[in-house]
C-alpha cells in the first residue's frame, strides 16, 4: 500500500472519530464509571484502563482495552502495514510504532478526559478467585485519572476513603492470582534493570514489581484468560498464546535456597518457549488451559487480530477465515522473533557503551551459568543493577554456579562481548 493511501486513511479515521454518528447501537456507554489508567509517565500507547462498579452489592471489575479495530478496516493500508511490522519496536533511542502516531494520539490511546471506544470486559469474581459472571461489550469510556505507577501505589497503599477503588481492585485481583497459584502458576517477583538512553548516554533504570504493576499484570492475564475461553467456546479463529513446560529441566529438582537470584534463574529455565497457535493449548507458567494476547491492540498485531474477530462476532459479521488467521500467525511468529532480536541487540549495544563509560567500576556479580567453561564464557548477574548478561570471565579461581564475587570490566570487543576479571 502506498504512503498516499495510508495518509488518506488516517485523515478519514480522524474525521470519523470526531463525528457523533460513528458509534453503533451495540456500543455500551460506560463513561459514567470512574476509570483509571496506570502506566509509565512517558507512555504514548495507552491500551488499558480499569473501573469498579457496584452491582447488587457485588464488586464488578471492568477492564477496558483500546479499540483500534473499531476504526481500522482489515486489509486496509494501515492494517497491512501494521501486519508487516507485527508490533511496536522500542529501541533505546527511537520507537517504531505499529500504528500511525497521529491515530494513536488522537483516536486510539485511552487519554484522560477524552471519550474513547474500547472493548470492555466486566467480571465478578468469587472470594476464592473463581469467576462468577462475565460480560464482553464494545463500549465508550472516559478516563478520569491517568496515574503513573508511583501514584497508583500510593492510592493502593493508603486507600483514602474517597479513592478506595484501586485498593479494592488490588484485593480482587490478588484473589485471582492466588487461585492461579493453587493451580501451579509460576510467579517470579524480582526487580530488573533496563537500559535507558538520554542524550546518547546510557544508564540503568531499575523497575521494581510494585503493587500497581502486579495489579495491571493480573488484570491483563484475567482479560486474556476470559477472552480465550470465549473465543474457544464460540469457535472464533484467533492466535492463542501457548507455553508448554520445558522437558529439559525438571521443576521438581529445583530447591528454594537463600540465593533467590539463582533460584529464579533456574525456575525460568523450566519454562517452555511461548508462541502463537491457532489451537488453544495450555499456558504453563500462568497455569491456564488456554490464553491469548488481547490487551495491547495498539502495539501488537496479534491483539489487533483478536479484536477484529471479536468485533465481527459481536456484530454478527463474517469472521476472518481460519486459513487466513493461520497464515497471519505464521507471519507473527517469524517477524516477532526478529523484533525481539532487534530489541536485544539494541540493549546489548548500549549495555556495552555503559560498561565502557564505567570501566573503573567494581561490580558485585553472581555466576548463573557456564555457557562455555573452556572459553570462559558465562552468564553473570549484576547484583546492584538487576540484570544479567553473557560475559567473558577471566579467573584462576575455581568459581561455581551461584557464587557471589566482585569483578571489574577489562574490555569490550566489536561483538559486544564484555570481559571481566575477578577482584581478589
Amino acid at each position: 500500500m502506498g504512503t498516499k493511501i495510508i495518509e488518506d486513511e488516517i485523515k478519514d479515521l480522524i474525521f470519523r472519530s470526531n463525528t457523533s454518528n460513528n458509534l453503533n447501537s451495540a456500543v455500551k456507554d460506560l463513561s459514567h464509571l470512574k476509570t483509571y489508567t496506570i502506566d509509565d509517565s512517558k507512555t504514548v500507547e495507552i491500551d488499558d484502563a480499569i473501573s469498579l462498579e457496584q452491582v447488587s452489592g457485588q464488586n464488578k471489575l471492568w477492564i477496558h482495552i483500546a479499540s483500534p479495530a473499531s476504526y481500522i478496516e482489515y486489509q486496509s493500508g494501515i492494517d497491512e502495514k501494521a501486519r508487516k511490522l507485527v508490533s511496536t519496536v522500542y529501541l533505546s533511542t527511537n520507537t517504531y510504532y505499529m500504528l500511525p502516531e497521529a491515530l494513536i494520539n488522537n483516536v486510539f490511546s485511552l487519554s484522560d478526559k477524552e471519550k474513547r471506544e474500547s472493548l470492555s470486559l466486566g467480571v465478578i469474581l468469587n472470594d476464592d478467585g473463581t469467576i462468577s459472571s462475565t460480560e464482553i461489550v464494545q463500549s465508550l469510556i472516559q478516563v478520569d485519572y491517568r496515574l503513573d505507577f508511583t501514584e497508583a501505589d500510593e492510592l493502593i497503599d493508603y486507600a483514602p476513603k474517597e479513592e478506595i477503588d484501586l485498593s479494592l481492585i488490588s484485593t480482587i485481583l490478588e484473589s485471582r492470582k492466588n487461585w492461579r497459584k493453587n493451580l501451579g502458576s509460576i510467579e517470579i517477583l524480582e526487580s530488573y534493570g533496563k537500559i535507558v538512553v538520554d542524550d546518547k548516554i546510557p544508564n540503568i533504570k531499575i523497575i521494581d514489581p510494585t503493587l500497581s504493576r502486579q495489579l495491571i499484570s493480573e488484570a491483563m492475564i484475567l482479560y486474556g484468560d476470559i477472552i480465550s475461553n470465549f473465543t474457544k467456546l464460540n469457535k472464533i479463529p484467533v492466535p492463542y498464546r501457548v507455553q508448554q513446560r520445558s522437558d529439559k529441566v525438571s521443576r521438581d529438582n529445583i530447591q528454594l535456597s537463600d540465593n533467590k537470584i539463582l533460584y529464579n534463574f533456574l525456575l525460568k529455565k523450566t519454562m517452555g518457549k511461548t508462541y502463537y497457535s491457532i489451537n488453544p493449548m495450555q499456558h504453563d507458567s500462568l497455569a491456564l488451559t488456554s490464553y491469548l494476547h488481547a490487551t495491547s491492540p495498539i502495539r501488537r498485531y496479534a491483539d489487533l487480530l483478536v479484536h477484529y474477530q471479536l468485533n465481527r462476532f459481536l456484530n454478527n459479521k463474517v469472521l476472518i477465515s481460519k486459513d487466513d488467521v493461520q497464515q497471519i500467525i505464521h507471519e507473527i511468529n517469524n517477524q516477532g522473533r526478529q523484533n525481539i532480536m532487534r530489541f536485544r541487540e539494541d540493549q546489548k549495544y548500549w549495555l556495552g557503551i555503559w560498561f565502557e563509560n564505567n570501566t573503573f567500576n567494581e561490580y558485585s556479580v553472581i555466576l548463573l551459568n557456564w555457557i562455555n567453561r573452556y572459553k570462559n564464557i558465562c552468564l553473570l548477574y549484576f547484583v546492584d543493577y538487576n540484570f544479567s548478561t553473557i560475559s567473558n570471565l577471566h579467573s584462576k579461581l575455581n568459581i561455581n554456579i551461584g557464587d557471589n564475587f566482585n569483578v571489574k570490566n577489562t574490555n569490550h570487543d566489536n561483538n559486544d562481548m564484555n570481559y571481566f576479571e575477578i577482584i581478589q
